[in-house]
């Protein structure tokens, strides 16, 4: 079994992307964007680079760079997206949880956005491989730093021809 940086280098390649949000009634819904995205080794693997992905987030496009990396002393992946909608550079922190799936967050790196309150607002990422061809990603949020998660974003990436 691969081990590190190694178990997601599945994610290279290009990327056909069906994403839903949530709505008021609490029922998955298309979302506009992403459609699609290329996902890129760095420096040989050591790292995997999205350079940009669109998302549409409150009627607004927002562009994302996601960076992945693996932590060999720490034995953490860490996943770094930055936006240019707020300047936001989030951190998010985990590990795989079984054979498939890695779960990251950002409650324990002090990167969490607050919201119109002033409270914070923590973000965990669910990311399920389900093949060689496709793999599912699910964006969570939490008011109670981590106690519970609700779902607001799910985004299934099929490989492209």
């Amino acid at each position: 079994m691969t081990t590190g940086i190694e178990r997601l280098h599945f994610m290279f390649g290009e990327w056909d992307i069906q994403a839903y949000s949530i709505n008021e009634n609490s029922e998955w819904v298309d979302s506009p964007l992403p459609k699609h995205t290329k996902i890129e080794p760095l420096f040989d693997g050591a790292f995997i680079e999205e350079k940009e992905v669109q998302m549409s987030i409150a009627g607004a496009t927002v562009r994302f760079y996601i960076l992945w990396s693996f932590d060999t002393y720490r034995q953490q992946y860490r996943m770094l997206a930055c936006d240019d909608h707020d300047g936001l550079a989030d951190i998010l922190e985990g590990t795989f949880v079984d054979d498939n799936t890695i779960v990251v967050n950002n409650v324990n790196t002090g990167t969490h956005v607050l919201d119109t309150d002033g409270q914070p607002v923590f973000l965990q990422l669910t990311s399920t491989r389900s093949g060689d061809n496709s793999f599912t990603d699910v964006m969570a949020e939490s008011l109670d730093k981590g106690v519970t998660w609700s779902a607001v974003y799910r985004a299934v990436h099929t490989r492209a021809c």
